[in-house]
């Protein structure tokens, strides 16, 4: 028995490194975005801002449909006044009543009345217009919300490969470090022997130790990377992902296809131009403020001693005419405060429609140039590497120092990181030309 548990222990601990591997989560590019899609927490604020929008045009409904509500009240009272009304509306007025005495003290009466209610609007211009802007209001926040979207999948885009840099990053330096201890022992090896000096190990073990440093940075710039990507996805941050899509190593530049205008059909522009509209019905309904509303309403009534009693009834129906003539400057007020929103929302897009022009020009300009440091820095590693093989070649023949040697790989490894990195803002270029765009560019 006890030989069983020492056999059942061991195999747990065996297994028990293998729980985090379990973790591992294995995305595609095109997975990752329809997680972003599913579970981003910016998208779904976006979302719901979409919806409260909508709730609040719909509430404009109530400019055309009618208003009807439901009541039941109860009161008891001495009020001569009120209490002769009631019997009236009870119809229970009897010749009695008229006596001055009890109409100057009357005693006590109750009175339940259930009533119906209706409120029909029939001409608010001024309501018409603001339902329009209401309308303008969704439709901006529904563009804004698109926008969202783009944004996160360009973000996504983003972390996805800069998770495979960092990776990529951690690969070259664990290469380094093995370089670097494979020279430290060798030239142990030279020292023991007397070739090199005891200096010569030394700064063989501070390069060695400054490779060491270097893979603990880029592991801790792998986790951090690990982590903003799993938040984008609204994944668990200890969730480990690993992606299956790869950077291509040698991508080829293209043109990109621009027609003049087109930046304004972009969802964020035409939900600012949206806007615009809002301020404009805004501004006409507060104009409108000046002409007079029409109104009808009805209601039907049932009233009786007793609580929900229906032994008298009784209705009235009727329209309404309001006209605000003057009010202390208030209308002309507010139409020259919205004239003036107006003109500040003009302002703000075609601020705003120069900036992304500059945002395009420059987006564009980025995409030729990550291409060229992609020409140049592949040239420069393969140089490096070459470098550092013959340097590998002759240092194991003892004719090249320690130094040269670990200089040499400091620099294919440099060399080797900067290629990637280029790589990697060659892509970025692309997906934020995308962005700006809001088109796919197949490269």
């Amino acid at each position: 028995m006890q030989k069983q548990l020492h056999i059942y222990l061991l195999l747990l601990s065996f297994a028990a490194p293998l729980i985090g591997v379990g973790q591992v989560k294995r995305l595609s590019l095109e997975d990752a975005l329809q997680l972003a899609r599913e579970n981003n927490r910016s998208v779904k604020v976006a979302d719901a801002r979409q919806r409260a929008a909508r709730g609040s045009y719909r509430m404009t409904n109530s400019l055309f449909l009618p208003g009807l509500s439901v009541s039941h009240t109860g009161v008891s009272t001495n009020d001569p006044l009120s209490a002769f009304g009631f019997k009236l509306k009870q119809e229970t007025v009897s010749q009695a009543d008229f006596n001055p005495a009890s109409l100057n003290d009357p005693d006590d009466i109750e009175n339940f009345t259930t009533k119906i209610e209706l409120q029909q609007p029939i001409l608010n211009v001024d309501g018409i217009y603001a339902r329009k802007a209401a309308k303008n209001q969704y439709e901006a926040l529904s563009l804004r919300a698109e926008r969202t979207h783009q944004q996160i999948q360009y973000e996504v885009k983003k972390a996805y490969f800069q998770l495979e840099l960092a990776q990529s990053a951690v690969d070259v330096l664990t290469q380094s470090v093995e370089v670097a201890q494979s020279a430290l022992k060798l030239t142990k090896d030279n020292e023991t022997q007397g070739f090199v000096k005891h200096a010569d190990v030394l700064e063989a073990s501070v390069r060695l130790e400054e490779r060491q440093n270097q893979l603990r940075e880029a592991r801790n710039q792998y986790q951090a990377a690990n982590e903003f990507l799993a938040h984008l996805l609204g994944l668990d941050l200890e969730t480990a992902i690993e992606p299956t899509d790869s950077m291509p190593q040698d991508p080829t530049l293209f043109t990109v296809n621009y027609i003049p205008g087109e930046l304004e059909n972009r969802s964020d522009l035409k939900a600012v131009q949206k806007q615009i509209e809002a301020t404009e019905n805004m501004l006409r309904s507060e104009k409108m403020k000046f002409i007079p509303r029409v109104n009808a309403f009805g209601s039907y009534e049932w009233n009786d001693k007793e609580i929900l009693g229906t032994s008298a009834t009784n209705y009235m129906v009727g329209a309404s005419l309001s006209w605000d003539l003057f009010s202390g400057y208030k209308n002309v007020g507010s139409v020259q405060k919205a004239s003036a929103q107006l003109n500040e929302a003009q302002y703000n897009y075609d601020d705003y429609l120069s900036q992304s022009q500059m945002q395009l020009n420059r987006a564009k300009r980025k995409l030729e140039l990550t291409y060229q440091q992609i020409q140049s820095g592949k040239l420069a590693r393969e140089q490096a590497e070459e470098s550092l093989r013959i340097r590998t070649d002759r240092f194991e023949q003892g004719l090249e120092k320690t130094t040269d040697l670990l200089i040499a790989e400091a620099l294919a490894s440099k060399k080797s990181l900067d290629y990637i990195q280029s790589i990697y803002n060659y892509k970025q270029a692309v997906f934020e030309l995308e962005l700006l765009l809001e088109k796919e560019i197949n490269e």
